[in-house]
């Protein structure tokens, strides 16, 4: 929808523009980008690898571990492990209060940029999905002033400091 105030296009799905203008009242408040504090890329990087080295684990080391009891139970361990890490790297931004475990370590958490919700598993899915897919340029674009990478941009997310 398009907000009346700036003319924003909106989602429809969306509260409050990036504005400040509120759809539910049809009034002006402050805008939900200025209360927010935006992760810095520094913690955006850091929780990104800390969750790609819950990933490895679970595809190198446990596999290993158990590779040396027996090697059934190794492959087992490896398939189940590339298993979860797709699955860990798709969707673990949409665990409680949009933090994957990186992210909660880092104090950040990924939220819908239009209602300041936590995110679902259905938009860690896209914007994880551009990340899995196109690696190091989809995060060329979080030089932008909203820092945000293509599958932000695309699930329409911001990654931000979580306060308390």
């Amino acid at each position: 929808m398009k907000c009346p105030n700036c003319k924003l296009i909106n989602p429809e799905s969306a509260l409050r523009c990036d504005c400040g203008y509120d759809f539910p009242t049809g009034k002006m408040k402050e805008s939900y980008l200025q209360q927010t504090s935006l992760a810095s890329r520094d913690e955006r990087f850091l929780g990104q690898i800390l969750d790609s080295f819950v990933a490895i684990a679970a595809v190198l080391l446990i596999p290993a571990i158990l590779y040396l009891i027996s090697d059934t139970l190794g492959m087992i361990a490896t398939i189940c492990g590339l298993l979860f890490a797709v699955f860990y790297l798709l969707f673990a931004d949409g665990f409680n209060g949009g933090q994957s475990y990186g992210k909660r370590i880092m104090k950040t958490s990924v939220v819908d940029a239009s209602t300041g919700q936590p995110c679902t598993f259905g938009k860690s899915f896209v914007r994880n999905l551009l990340l899995l897919v196109l690696g190091i340029i989809d995060w060329i674009f979080i030089f932008g002033g909203k820092r945000q990478r293509l599958g932000d941009m695309a699930a329409n997310t911001l990654v931000v400091k979580k306060s308390a």
